[in-house]
């Protein structure tokens, strides 16, 4: 199943470890069609699998500082790219339910001979940021783009 890369675990709590996470998401994620709710979604506050194995996660970290947008994606992308040998393919802006602006950041990486994608969608207030992580083979993720880009429409940052 998927996990976050560690980089990104890295980054993460390098900038967030002034401040600790949320217990209680102060976001609305909704299950895609086809997806399966986790009832225990471990470190993410939310998380959801198909049945052959893509998994979407979201978590809501506080935001130290008051980092916008432009310097969280730019340190994960950093992080991701020399520290998880990820390769930055696209990025492109995004907009939540409740209309907070974001970034998808879409990276891929070789596992093996098995290309892979994994996707980072942010959104950052003052009080917070939001990901929305979605990673899997690239076969598996490219059939299910469709949910993938609803899952991010249907995000609410509350």
């Amino acid at each position: 199943m998927f996990r976050t890369p560690s980089s990104l675990v890295a980054v993460l709590g390098l900038f967030a470890s002034v401040a600790l996470p949320g217990c209680a998401s102060g976001f609305t994620a909704q299950t895609p069609p086809g997806f399966l709710e986790l009832e225990e979604p471990g470190p993410y506050d939310y998380r959801a699998t198909t049945a052959d194995g893509l998994v979407i996660g979201a978590r809501e970290l506080d935001n130290p500082g008051h980092g916008q947008l432009a310097f969280w994606s730019r340190a994960v992308e950093n992080q991701l790219r020399t520290s998880g040998g990820y390769a930055l393919l696209g990025t492109r802006k995004v907009r939540s339910k409740d209309g907070v602006t974001g970034a998808e950041l879409r990276f891929g990486h070789d596992q093996g001979k098995t290309p892979h994608l994994y996707y980072v969608t942010l959104f950052a207030t003052p009080d917070k940021l939001c990901l929305l992580e979605v990673g899997g083979e690239k076969d598996l993720v490219t059939k299910h783009q469709r949910e993938i880009d609803w899952a991010v429409a249907q995000f609410a940052v509350d």
